[in-house]
């Protein structure tokens, strides 16, 4: 076959430095304007604002650019509050009040999933603090190549660390921790060894989390305690295996929160959602949403260590959690146990394979479940949302953390035969890009008409 010569195509390269207008923010708190008709997305702006910006990459559909100046400023902008955030890459939204970027986060969600459904419903969003809300996070550690200790947070797109003195989205027992903690860290034998701290406010102890691919001195175990005992905090260590310890050697107990009166133990290694007020209201509406009998039987899916099991459980006949990891299923398991939840079970699955190889998938509830709750990671449910017929639920609550999944998955349970009829915005990392989200399916009446295959 003769080879026939096509010419390549090319990116037509606008000018690097331009002056616009920013139009809009995208789902990412991003200003979304326009440049010989190509989209270009600049961070650090508000609508309406007139910016110098220099494009930094450009592909055939869209381009990024940085910032290079306000020229005329909105009225919304405000000074940010951390000294390090031109700096930092944890926070990327303290320009504006709270209030506006909830409110650009609601407007980015709803353009995106308004087109799902002409009926839909959207609530009032879940609101957090400003500030403190965070009982949870990494603090990175690295000893660069001149022996010089940097303990903070990753720069803006970018793995060098950010020296930290202060981060106020913390809980208050960790938000001035960095200072001491690099002094700490900076005289310890093992300095080269500590890979990264772990903070968490749990209801109990305030716990710090050491990453040590070493075995600690006598003379650095003593360092620790005493700082233990001088901050009131308690200390972990992880070592290269995995295994968490205490200084004395001993293995770590699990730590725990309270959600409505159940404690919930946890260990380091398991998820759980970071902003506690926020997670107490989200369990609220989640529970208000499935609109629970007490003949109902219940899916929990990625279930975690039983966040929602349990307010589910109270309501329900029985409820039924589907983990993926097996350590947080195990745990699950425990705290039900340890509550003395009887009409709860938990089971170790992945739900990306078939609903007929999966274990829970038998009995009675191949022909009953009456109300689904999904709670998935970044990377959505879809492999178990293209199941839900062979379940046929009344009610599903999804929680989401990433829009783009959740309007992908919500198309997948519509064409099941499901009417998207509640949604809302959750404000569970405030001063960040980050929109997380619940969405209520409700089962119509009618089956969806099937779709007649066309031949040619």
């Amino acid at each position: 076959m003769p080879n026939f010569y096509q010419q390549k195509k090319t990116i037509k390269k606008i000018r690097k430095q331009q002056s616009v207008t920013i139009e809009k923010l995208d789902l990412a708190c991003q200003g979304v304007t326009y440049v010989d008709n190509k989209v270009v997305f600049v961070p650090g702006v508000l609508p309406h604002e007139k910016v110098d910006i220099q494009i930094i990459d450009e592909h055939k559909n869209y381009a990024n650019a940085k910032l290079l100046a306000i020229n005329e400023q909105s009225p919304q902008r405000i000074a940010p509050q951390c000294a390090h955030f031109n700096e930092c890459g944890g926070c990327q939204t303290q320009y504006m009040p709270s209030s506006i970027q909830l409110s650009y986060k609601e407007q980015a969600l709803q353009s995106r999933m308004g087109t799902n459904t002409k009926t839909l419903q959207w609530h009032d969003a879940i609101t957090s603090q400003d500030w403190h809300y965070r009982r949870r996070g990494r603090i990175a550690v690295n000893v660069e190549k001149n022996n010089k200790l940097r303990v903070g947070f990753r720069e803006k797109s970018s793995n060098h660390i950010v020296k930290i003195r202060q981060c106020n989205v913390f809980a208050k027992p960790f938000s001035n921790i960095f200072e001491p903690l690099a002094i700490l860290i900076d005289s310890l034998t093992a300095r080269e060894h500590i890979g990264h701290v772990e903070v968490i406010a749990s209801d109990a102890k305030n716990t710090l989390l050491l990453r040590c691919l070493t075995k600690l001195k006598a003379d650095d175990i003593e360092k620790l305690q005493s700082f233990s005992t001088t901050k009131h905090l308690h200390i972990l260590l992880e070592g290269d295996d995995k295994t968490i310890t205490t200084l004395d050697g001993k293995l770590a107990q699990p730590l725990h929160y309270n959600l409505n009166n159940i404690e919930l133990e946890f260990t380091p290694g398991n998820f759980i959602q970071v902003n506690k007020e926020v997670n107490e209201k989200m369990v609220e509406r989640a529970i208000d949403w499935l609109d629970l009998k007490p003949d109902n039987t219940v899916l929990d899916l990625f279930c975690g260590i039983g966040n929602f099991s349990f307010e589910i459980a109270k309501r329900a006949k029985l409820v039924v959690g589907v983990e993926g990891v097996k350590d947080m299923a195990l745990q699950a398991q425990r705290n039900a146990t340890s509550a003395k939840i009887d009409n709860a079970n938990f089971y170790h699955c992945n739900l990306a394979q078939p609903l007929t190889d999966q274990q829970w998938f038998t009995g009675k509830l191949r022909n009953k479940v009456d109300k689904i709750l999904l709670d998935p990671a970044r990377d959505g449910a879809l492999d178990i949302c293209g199941q839900l017929s062979q379940l046929q639920p009344q009610r599903i609550v999804y929680v989401s953390c990433e829009p783009a999944s959740l309007e992908r998955d919500s198309k997948v349970i519509i064409e099941q035969g499901y009417q998207l009829q509640k949604i809302c915005a959750m404000d569970m990392f405030p001063h960040t890009k980050h929109v997380e989200s619940m969405a209520l399916f409700v089962k119509v009446k009618s089956k969806p008409k099937r779709i007649k295959k066309r031949l040619g």
